[in-house]
């Protein structure tokens, strides 16, 4: 197997971090972590698994000095907003070709974290806001089961609406949206999530339509005979709809 040459800091040394850096290990496709990077000064100095801790974050441009990396990977699930924006001020700092996050709490169920999850870190995740944690599991185990359509599933709300849902037991999630390749996009996306054994094995069901076709609409959700639906198809930016 051809392994990446591609080496990064693992932000976090808790669970998530750990179970990221194991999987990075054992997949040997993504790359090497060069080192974690923990402010727990009871971490700090230690090996975990193989790999060194370093710290406190403040000094990462010091750590890229001596040992420089393509990326840093922050792990850490249960930061705030504003640790989330101090972390990512002291990883500008640094010369990184990359800076990507881990979902927060709320999107990791049962602790379960997998690298197909990160992302790059977006303006959303530092603003001055933090979130409510939802213990997601419980609070959807009413969809367990059955049938789900989201409108607008390939939006920015239906999209992290559908990946939430795949942790819900849900028999079908129908993936309705007017553009086809945003169905696509999220159809794929899914199926790559539940490969790599992120939520259950919910089967997957693109539509596409547009919802202002009111014969369509009506059709569909006979057709689907859909148990709940979420609709998600709407714009963001009220002034977007207006006339």
């Amino acid at each position: 197997m051809q392994k990446s040459g591609r080496t990064l800091y693992v932000v976090g040394a808790g669970f998530a971090g750990r179970k990221i850096a194991e999987e990075i290990r054992t997949k040997g496709t993504f790359g090497r972590v060069i080192a974690f990077l923990d402010d727990d000064p009871q971490k700090i100095g230690t090996n975990l698994d193989g790999i060194t801790v370093l710290g406190p974050v403040a000094r990462v441009r010091e750590f890229f000095r001596d040992h420089p990396a393509d990326e840093a990977l922050i792990a850490i699930p249960r930061a705030t907003n504003d640790q989330l924006k101090t972390i990512y001020e002291h990883l500008s700092a640094a010369p990184f070709d990359r800076i990507r996050i881990l979902p927060n709490l709320a999107q990791i169920i049962d602790g379960d974290a997998h690298l197909i999850q990160t992302r790059e870190i977006a303006v959303e995740d530092l603003l001055g806001r933090t979130p409510v944690r939802i213990p997601l599991k419980e609070t959807l185990s009413y969809l367990r089961d059955k049938r789900v359509l989201i409108t607008g599933a390939g939006g920015s709300i239906g999209s992290e609406l559908s990946r939430q849902l795949l942790s819900a037991g849900a028999e079908r999630l129908y993936l309705f949206d007017n553009g086809e390749n945003n169905v696509y996009e999220i159809e794929k996306e899914l199926k790559i999530l539940q490969e790599e054994g992120v939520g259950e094995k919910a089967t997957l069901v693109p539509v596409v339509g547009d919802l202002k076709d009111r014969e369509f609409t009506r059709f569909i959700i006979q057709r689907l005979k859909a148990d709940i639906i979420f609709h998600c198809a709407a714009y963001k930016h009220v002034p977007m709809g207006r006339e």
